[in-house]
């Protein structure tokens, strides 16, 4: 008899303690519902899957108290824009995750800077030239002469910050004919580039000497390494 009185105790107090605990989680809920009152249903429910989400990875309460409320006032800017938090933040465990690790997943969906973006795409176009030039010049039956490195290096800078300008453009999704006018961008690239490439064809030999189809190669394997390692220094995104 003993030992079910006892039983019967521990299972009332474990059942208490159950209950008080469901009775805290309900209060914190409607403390959370009230504090995010002003977002949208949806945005709200997601603001309370991510406090969730960082409740059970035992995140410190005062850095999370700090972070939601970060959240929510950038959430409360954003959602008059038509924006959902699901949309900016992706799923609320994600966001949860970006919380606690730091920035870092957020800064590779950042797009790179302009000049970062016209470097890449330059040194992509010059590996390109370089390669193609070189691969036809050793499979030619014929002495095959390529452009010439001014006009390889000229026609790769203009190509690199045009291409990082049509990018610039469509990756504001908030400018107006967005497409349209990245289309203008890309048919001005086509004709500046080609009005350079015709006008340093005509520069003289002597002055813009070909490459031999090995030094091509080289020089496509030397730029292909360059961007590598660059990409991955200012983690450079792409496209």
């Amino acid at each position: 008899m003993a030992d079910e009185d006892i039983r019967q105790k521990n299972q009332k107090a474990a059942q208490h303690q159950a209950e008080t605990r469901e009775k805290e989680r309900q209060e914190k809920m409607i403390e959370i519902n009230k504090q995010f009152a002003d977002l949208t249903k949806r945005n709200a429910e997601y603001m309370i899957k991510l406090n969730r989400a960082l409740n059970a990875q035992g995140y410190d309460p005062e850095k999370k108290a700090t972070a939601l409320n970060e959240v929510y006032k950038e959430l409360k800017v954003k959602q008059k824009q038509g924006y959902t938090a699901a949309k900016l933040y992706g799923p609320a465990v994600k966001k949860a995750d970006d919380i606690i690790n730091g920035p870092k997943r957020e800064l590779e969906n950042k797009p790179p800077k302009f000049w970062e973006s016209a470097l890449d795409n330059g040194l992509l176009m010059f590996v390109m030239f370089c390669a193609m030039y070189g691969i036809l010049g050793l499979f030619s039956k014929h002495q095959t002469a390529d452009a010439g490195w001014l006009t390889i290096v000229s026609t790769s800078v203009i190509a690199g910050l045009g291409l990082a300008g049509f990018y610039k453009v469509m990756n504001n999704r908030q400018a107006k004919h967005r497409i349209l006018r990245a289309i203008g961008v890309f048919l001005g690239l086509l004709i500046v580039w080609f009005a350079a490439f015709a006008l340093i064809a005509k520069i003289p030999p002597q002055i813009n000497p070909a490459f031999t189809p090995l030094a091509d190669i080289l020089f496509a394997l030397i730029g292909f390494g360059v961007r590598y390692l660059l990409k991955k220094k200012l983690n450079i995104r792409s496209f």
